[in-house]
């Protein structure tokens, strides 16, 4: 755990001094959804608001994936190849992703709430919304991680990544829509909890299933 946290640190660290990386995904949310209100004209029903949030924010995770971490570079890959342990490299990719898709997360909800209204959801049907977007976005890192450094080891691109992806992310975002779905439609938080707790296994599952695989792949 110790490696895991010194890892985090240093990719949030990497963050900062490229701050340009993370200001573009912020600038892809947020300008995607002012561009959304000047071709819709005005604030979209409930139905259309959940369907632009969840599109916004799959896209975004994409973008976050297709970026070039140190250790995608062949030379920083082969010292971190002998020094760092496999398991503990993926588990501090996929927690650093979390980190910046959870807080993008928000950063979109707010602009949605500015420009888009907030789909006719109250207070708590809000923070519901916001939840299922955070574990949306950790199923999402979890996988778009792992497939990022099977691309990057197998020297294909981004390219790989999204071919790769698009099939395996279907399930998180379909749970994903029919959760805010029912939230903008008013139903209660209660009532479909169980959608959160589908996100969460999930995730829960891709990270295991990539914990388990990585080492395979780093040794290749």
């Amino acid at each position: 755990m110790t490696m895991v946290r010194f890892l985090i640190r240093h990719h949030l660290k990497m963050e900062l001094k490229s701050i340009h990386n993370v200001s573009s995904l912020v600038l892809f949310a947020i300008a995607s959804t002012y561009a959304t209100l000047q071709v819709i004209g005005g604030k979209p029903d409930p139905t259309t608001w959940n369907a632009i949030a969840w599109i916004i924010l799959m896209f975004t995770a994409f973008n976050s994936a297709s970026r070039v971490l140190p250790e995608d570079l062949t030379s920083v890959r082969a010292y971190m190849h002998w020094t760092v342990p496999p398991k503990v490299m993926i588990v501090a990719r996929t927690l650093h992703q979390s980190i910046i898709m959870s807080i993008l997360s928000c950063l979109l909800l707010f602009a949605l709430g500015l420009f888009l209204g907030s789909g006719n959801m109250g207070t708590s049907s809000i923070f519901g919304f916001l939840l299922g977007m955070i574990l949306t976005s950790i199923g999402l890192a979890s996988t778009l991680t792992l497939l990022s450094a099977l691309s990057a080891r197998a020297g294909a691109g981004y390219g790989l990544t999204t071919v790769l992806g698009l099939p395996l992310i279907i399930p998180i975002i379909m749970i994903s829509t029919s959760f805010g779905s029912d939230l903008v439609t008013g139903v209660a938080l209660g009532q479909t909890v169980q959608n959160l707790y589908y996100l969460g296994g999930l995730s829960i599952v891709i990270g295991v299933y990539g914990y388990i695989l990585f080492p395979y792949l780093w040794r290749s």
